[in-house]
């Protein structure tokens, strides 16, 4: 970590967990929940001097709980999320310190990060303005017109797919905040319009967003090859 600089992490879980049909954040991995999975990554990592989550109203209570039951230090503030995600991150990032020189980003639903990833976009942000962890494509994508058909192939070398964390130095991330309608499905989507161009960064390890009931079954066998369940 390079000396003085401040780093803020906001952890967006404020979701509805539609297609979970459960809240996916208070879902138990182990003996350990979702939730404190996610935020245990931020803990260790040194990286990082404070944690923001961002919460449906009706969870806060509850997430404020397990956050103080689990001695979750780097926690800070929590804050009640928007009607969609935009909304949501910006009023994360009105919870962060002033003096924060990196802004970090990330879903509370990937309980799989470890602190290593979340240096590199720390790093690779303070260096480049943006960074985001990504994973490259296997299948072949294609493109579809309106009515259903595939009209033409995209080069899978030059397809990535997004996750987070995603990092950004603290005026980057605020302006594109500030300009933008927030209309985008990543925070880097939106850096992007305003002309910064993204790092991106691949793990070594699966990072996948809980989505549906489905993917418990493959972030415990990530878990229990690392020997963490």
């Amino acid at each position: 970590m390079a000396e003085n600089r401040f780093v803020s992490a906001i952890i967006v879980a404020a979701g509805s967990s539609t297609r979970m049909g459960a809240n996916k954040m208070l879902l138990e991995i182990g003996s350990m929940t979702v939730f404190e999975r996610t935020l245990q990554a931020f803990e260790e990592c040194s990286s990082v001097n404070e944690v923001i989550v961002v919460s449906s109203k009706e969870n806060i209570v509850r997430y404020r709980n397990i956050v103080h039951t689990s001695m979750l230090s780097k926690v800070t503030n929590m804050v009640v999320g928007g009607k969609s995600r935009g909304e949501s991150v910006k009023n994360g990032l009105a919870a962060c310190n002033k003096a924060a020189d990196i802004i970090v980003i990330h879903d509370g639903a990937r309980p799989l990060i470890k602190p290593d990833g979340i240096d590199k976009c720390v790093e690779e942000a303070a260096d480049c303005g943006a960074a985001a962890i990504a994973t490259k494509c296997n299948d072949t994508l294609k493109i579809v017109d309106d009515e259903g058909y595939a009209v033409s192939t995209l080069d899978r070398n030059h397809v990535v797919r997004i996750q987070t964390p995603q990092a950004f130095k603290r005026d980057i991330i605020m302006r594109a905040y500030e300009a933008d309608d927030l209309e985008a499905t990543d925070d880097c989507a939106l850096v992007e319009r305003h002309g910064v161009k993204t790092k991106l960064i691949y793990l070594p390890y699966i990072n996948i967003k809980l989505t549906e009931p489905v993917d418990m079954t493959i972030v415990q066998a990530a878990l229990r090859e690392r020997g963490r369940l």
